[in-house]
């Protein structure tokens, strides 16, 4: 304890200044150990993953689902089986997740990490955001049967005994689980949200998210961009960010309060091989025959063979291209919106493409292709552009 006085602070033992010193350390030790790296064997999660509904919402194919992957990797990584509650399509009622989550929370100690996962439909309702449960009702009933992220974040915050709690879904609007963060952050527990799309956005149907994901967990070298054996959380972002904005073409969500980007999510399975003379590095984004992929692999003397890896709905294909064949990717994030009808197919590199005119000039047309952004929307003269029956009038 200290006195105030207009003479010089003065202890009033060695003691006490010992035991205030040991405090501050102890105090600092711990802190800086709650937030140093995941822990799988204290780790309690539930995953909540939907691809079909009773009502009428757009189904998914049930093939090679990465929720059920999602789960085999925690309990390969070491998380007991039992801490694991997962939830898929009929069993994902409303009121199994609700009690999901409340067994869950009440199994937690002051060492607990707590995961929770979704996948499936998202929406924004006023100032709530609501993930699909299988049983959720269309219409007017709808915020009384839905899973509400409001909801969500008042369960954790009144039940969770732990020191860090991952917040992680696959859907549109899935940035709304920042809410729950948000109101953890009034306990001083350290959390973050990390989604497919943000807050305003509208998610892809594929797996591309949660595959980012499992390749953190995983420790897939590419993503340890330091290139020091771990993957922190820092890193993860930085992967999802750039698979979700070259591979979708869409801004992903990411809140944090309370971890810090070095928080270590994985040690790493391997090193990246590099290719000195590639013109395009293992790892970065190309564009190949319409389609956006990442370079894995560079091969031959005069490193002009890519390995270029595209995602197919839950699956990963592996392409070889040529130097020549392939471009950096540009791609920016937009919001989806229905595909444009095209009105004309437009050569690029050899192939055609379905694109729409945007503007006509003499000889020239200022085009969109309709499977890309705006980015690829380019003048093209009358030897790359053939026009679609009873288009004519384009010209």
């Amino acid at each position: 304890m200290t006195k105030y006085s207009k003479k010089p602070l003065v202890w009033q033992s060695r003691a006490s200044r010992i035991a205030l010193l040991i405090g501050f350390i102890s105090l600092f030790t711990l802190s800086a150990f709650a937030a140093e790296r995941w822990e799988p064997g204290q780790t309690h999660a539930v995953i909540v993953g939907v691809c079909k509904w009773k009502a009428d919402l757009t189904r998914y194919s049930r093939r090679h689902r990465k929720d059920k992957e999602l789960r085999d990797l925690l309990i390969k990584r070491g998380t007991p089986t039992e801490n694991i509650t997962i939830l898929l399509d009929s069993k994902a009622t409303l009121s199994n997740i609700r009690k999901a989550i409340e067994d869950t929370l009440r199994k937690t100690t002051e060492e607990s990490t707590l995961i929770v996962y979704y996948a499936g439909h998202g929406w924004k309702a006023d100032n709530d955001f609501c993930f699909a449960n299988y049983d959720v009702r269309l219409g007017p009933q709808n915020r009384k049967t839905v899973w509400s992220m409001n909801e969500l974040a008042i369960s954790v915050t009144d039940g969770f005994n732990g020191q860090q709690a991952i917040f992680w879904a696959d859907c549109c609007y899935s940035g709304g689980m920042q809410v729950v963060v948000e109101k953890l952050a009034t306990r001083k527990v350290a959390s973050f949200s990390l989604t497919s799309a943000a807050t305003a956005n509208t998610s892809t149907g594929n797996w591309t998210f949660t595959q980012s994901i499992l390749d953190g967990l995983a420790g897939e070298p590419l993503i340890d961009t330091n290139n020091d054996g771990e993957i922190t959380l820092g890193e993860l972002q930085t992967e999802v960010k750039n698979a979700m904005h070259h591979l979708e073409g869409q801004a992903n969500g990411f809140y944090s309060d309370g971890t810090d980007d070095s928080f270590v999510i994985a040690e790493t399975s391997g090193e990246v091989v590099t290719a000195a003379k590639a013109r395009y590095p293992i790892g970065s984004y190309v564009r190949a025959t319409g389609r956006y992929g990442r370079v894995v692999a560079v091969g031959g003397d005069d490193a002009s063979a890519y390995s270029v890896q595209f995602y197919n709905y839950t699956d990963k294909v592996v392409k070889t291209y040529a130097e020549a064949d392939l471009v950096a990717s540009t791609r920016k994030p937009h919001r989806r919106v229905a595909r444009v009808k095209p009105d004309c197919k437009v050569e690029w590199r050899g192939r055609w493409y379905d694109a729409k005119v945007l503007q006509a000039e003499k000889d020239q047309w200022l085009i969109h292709y309709v499977d890309d952004d705006d980015s690829w929307d380019e003048w093209v003269g009358k030897e790359r552009i053939r026009f679609k029956q009873g288009a004519s009038d384009n010209k």
